[in-house]
């Protein structure tokens, strides 16, 4: 295995969201789409948004196996567990025969990453790794887990409907669209199936190109809906970046155990994002 490929595996699950417990009530008999309406083609925009918004649960923890596939710059699958603490963190531990090969921490303001095969870690501030973006760690959560969001402002809800666009496309699907820009430039979308009313995709827009991120396979956790796959293709530096994240909810386990937070490990190598970019660009 080339150098640095399970940090960059780890570094893939941050970075390309943008260029991406207990849940509560979830043992309750509560169902998404509170229209009335069970034909989805017979739904208008504003019933599917509102069919969507009702599909959003809230929770606190969330734990679940989580398989790792990279189609480039290097082929790669690896299997280990996601946690997360709503608005509060995200660890990502990867194993390789029950043996922890890398490991991942983002807290509201910093990621973390170390490779264990070589020794080395990332430290870096959020706005670094998101270029600059404001992204909170609860949009990055959602992100994630294939759930529309409202910039600094939490999971989309039926309070937020004064600050979206919807908009109808002869392709089948519609968009979600903030009226607000992340940091007042960055224009991002998402995209629904008409057929099914599931997300499909979010894109970013910067004006000097357009980021994304593709979701399949719906899970229906108690009336509260989650996307199982998370794929992204894009680039660091030259160096193209093909990967999916893929959960296993039928697994999923409701609380995060005091073991899932970032330790610097002692005696390993810090690296910049730069020069695992460049790093890569040489081979």
């Amino acid at each position: 295995m080339k150098r640095h490929g399970f940090i960059l595996t780890a570094i893939t699950i941050a970075a390309t969201v943008i260029p991406a417990t207990v849940i509560t009530g979830c043992r309750t008999s509560r169902h998404a789409a509170a229209t009335g309406i069970h034909d989805v083609s017979a739904m208008t925009l504003t019933e599917r948004a509102r069919d969507i918004a009702d599909g959003y649960l809230p929770w606190t923890q969330l734990n679940l196996p989580v398989k790792v596939s990279v189609k480039s710059p290097q082929k790669l699958s690896v299997s280990g567990r996601i946690y997360m603490r709503r608005d509060r963190d995200i660890y990502v531990t990867l194993r390789v025969l029950g043996m922890e090969v890398a490991n991942m921490y983002v807290s509201t303001d910093s990621v973390f990453a170390a490779d264990k095969l070589h020794k080395c870690y990332i430290a870096e501030p959020i706005k670094e790794i998101f270029a600059g973006a404001s992204l909170s760690i609860g949009d990055l959560q959602d992100a994630l887990l294939g759930r529309v969001f409202v910039n600094n402002r939490g999971t989309y809800s039926d309070t937020m409907t004064a600050g979206i666009m919807l908009t109808d496309s002869p392709d089948g699907t519609w968009t979600l669209t903030p009226k607000s820009k992340i940091n007042g430039t960055i224009e991002y979308q998402f995209r629904f199936s008409k057929s099914s009313n599931t997300l499909v995709s979010l894109t970013f827009n910067t004006g000097d190109r357009l980021y994304g991120c593709t979701y399949s396979d719906p899970a229906d956790i108690d009336g509260s809906h989650f996307m199982r796959q998370f794929s992204v293709s894009t680039r660091a530096g030259n160096t193209p970046i093909d990967a999916s994240l893929t959960y296993d909810f039928d697994k999923v386990k409701w609380e995060v155990p005091s073991s899932a937070r970032w330790r610097t490990p002692s005696g390993y190598t810090r690296i910049t994002p730069q020069s695992l970019a460049k790093t890569l660009s040489n081979k």
